[in-house]
């Protein structure tokens, strides 16, 4: 219902939009190619209406994913393009209705305020903007452009032994999404090739069904080190976006998915804890199923997965959402170290510079990309190995995460 309700709103924001910027390209209804113009204009419309419906009511059809994949980047694309035009168009009617109201009225013509010519051309540039950079996005091929990003961190409980880790940590995999197979196994090798002592996968495996996974079972189980692979789920491993004749397909599809992470070599780690030992001593990881502030699924129980822990022990928390991180983590379980996330995929469209990172993404997520802190807390959020939805990548590439854990 909940996603009902988001869909029937953004629908209705996308029609006002659509009718408000209407005006910055009706002055062309004079010129040879005015009909072509707008009906192309007016097809995003119709194709953010038809999303609408095509959820609402209970059609028999699979669109596909590669249909559904189109159709969200059209919707998307064109929104957010509205977006960053809209402030062009506002200040120009503003500008109009301050004049409006403050000319002399000599006559009904005399009123007629024409729309500002520079205004009207910054609108057109902010708006033709995201769209080409979506396109280039797309048509780049970035979402295999696989980089790596290091950080070391220092903690001081941290064991001796664990002085130095080599921690690997990928995210949202979204097998279903990728069709480049050498590009991905690339992607894999570059993970081989860091020899990471550990690593840790934070969830969505895949899309929405295990049968994604058809094929890949030699590429993912060569995702190995000396300290084991654990993993937990994501909110796509669920199940819970796609339809199911019924409850035992949806169920035997997720059964199918856990036995694949088992299958690969994987410790999937649903609401428990374990630990990794190293010349005697101890380093514990914590692993929740999907828990989020809002929106998606609170499946995590972290006091059921906390239980049984040492408070002096460095503990290390793997949640997908890092919504997670200022819900629970820094209120309650202020003993736990290091939490690593993922799930936002920074958007996939943004700046990322250095140390410089703007996305949209950032007014869902405080925590979006990268590391951040809270006193002696961390938390790591990657930028995804795969990609959902929007089959590109603008600014926000795809990650391999290397964290080196050090003793202070």
């Amino acid at each position: 219902m909940e996603r009902i309700l988001f869909l029937f709103f953004f629908t209705i924001i996308s029609v006002l939009l659509d009718l408000y910027f209407f005006q910055i390209i009706k002055k062309y209804r004079k010129i040879n190619w005015a009909k072509p113009l707008f009906f192309i204009y007016w097809s995003f419309t119709v194709v953010t209406v038809f999303n609408f419906l095509y959820y609402v009511i209970d059609i028999d059809y699979n669109l596909g994913f590669s249909t559904k994949t189109f159709i969200f980047s059209v919707i998307i694309g064109n929104f957010i393009s509205k977006l960053a035009s809209l402030p062009f168009l506002l200040i120009d009617d503003i500008r109009r209705f301050i004049i409006y109201l403050f000319r002399k009225k000599e006559s009904s013509s005399d009123n007629k305020i024409s729309r500002s010519k520079f205004l009207s051309i910054s609108a057109s540039l902010a708006y033709g903007l995201p769209i080409t950079s979506l396109s280039y996005g797309i048509l780049s091929n970035n979402v295999y452009d696989y980089r790596v990003k290091r950080r070391n961190i220092s903690f001081k409980n941290l064991p001796m032994a664990f002085d130095g880790i080599k921690v690997c940590h990928i995210s949202d995999i979204h097998i279903g999404s990728l069709k480049n197979r050498l590009a991905v196994r690339g992607g894999i090798d570059m993970i081989l090739n860091e020899k990471p002592d550990i690593i840790l996968f934070t969830g969505d495996l895949v899309n929405d069904r295990a049968s994604e996974l058809k094929g890949w079972g030699d590429d993912l189980s060569k995702i190995r080190a000396p300290l084991g692979v654990f993993s937990v789920l994501g909110n796509h491993d669920y199940g819970e976006y796609s339809d199911w004749k019924d409850n035992n397909a949806k169920n035997k599809n997720f059964n199918d998915l856990l036995y694949s992470q088992k299958e690969f070599g994987w410790n999937l780690l649903r609401n428990e804890n374990t630990n990794i030992e190293v010349d005697g001593e101890r380093l514990n990881i914590i692993g929740v199923e999907n828990w989020a502030s809002s929106r998606f699924q609170q499946y995590g129980d972290l006091d059921s997965a906390y239980k049984g822990i040492e408070e002096e022990n460095f503990k290390l928390l793997m949640s997908h959402n890092p919504s997670h991180w200022n819900a629970e983590v820094t209120n309650n379980f202020k003993g736990i170290d290091l939490t690593l996330s993922g799930h936002t995929h920074g958007l996939q469209y943004g700046i990322d510079i250095g140390k410089f990172r703007v996305s949209p993404v950032r007014l869902a997520y405080k925590q979006w990309a990268d590391l951040y802190s809270s006193n002696d807390q961390f938390i790591y959020v990657n930028r995804g190995f795969g990609f959902m939805g929007y089959p590109g990548r603008v600014g926000i590439l795809p990650e391999i995460t290397i964290l080196e854990l050090n003793k202070t």
